[in-house]
């Protein structure tokens, strides 16, 4: 077992050894330190200065030295770029929750009054009416907060990054002669 473990383990030594640069899309926020990225293959919805509408496509490239986003059927400059739009996971898995929750209320009732032998208990309104306040709110959270847009702006920037993990040998700096 060790014997197979060593030469595996130098392997991904050396695998990551070689990793190349990588290009991104940073969306900073002012005043905070952390910021958002998007790769290259990343699908975005983004909106244009002076449109009222959202463009979608792919991500194939960044031109760092033309601050140029490279798409499949355009180039977009990242100052042109006036929102971005991103579609939340969140509701729908809220929604579906929300659901269950009302299910599971209306089938306990059911159950609890059909097997507690008390002739005074119930299935009552209230129940029904959690039941489908629940399954209101689990069809219209998903299409109320489906999408947020990020306004780019005042205090949102998108900055085009080249991350190399080389130097750079045509840097006056490392090039004293």
């Amino acid at each position: 077992m060790n014997k197979c473990l060593f030469p595996f383990c130098l392997f991904l030594l050396f695998q990551a050894t070689s990793l190349g640069a990588q290009k991104v899309l940073q969306i900073e926020r002012y005043g905070k330190a952390e910021s958002e990225k998007i790769y290259i293959g990343h699908e975005i919805d983004y909106r244009l200065n002076g449109n009222d509408y959202f463009l979608r496509a792919t991500i194939e490239d960044f031109n760092i030295d033309n601050n140029v986003i490279v798409l499949a059927d355009r180039y977009v400059p990242v100052n042109e770029i006036n929102a971005l739009r991103y579609y939340r996971t969140w509701p729908k898995a809220m929604g579906t929750s929300i659901f269950w929750f009302g299910i599971g209320w209306s089938s306990f009732a059911v159950v609890g009054t059909a097997t507690d032998g008390d002739p005074s208990t119930s299935y009552r309104w209230s129940d029904a009416l959690v039941t489908g306040t629940s399954a209101v709110t689990a069809l219209i959270l998903p299409k109320l907060f489906r999408r947020k847009i990020l306004k780019i702006g005042k205090r949102k920037r998108l900055r085009m990054l080249d991350i190399n993990f080389y130097p750079d040998t045509s840097s006056p700096i490392l090039n004293k002669n």
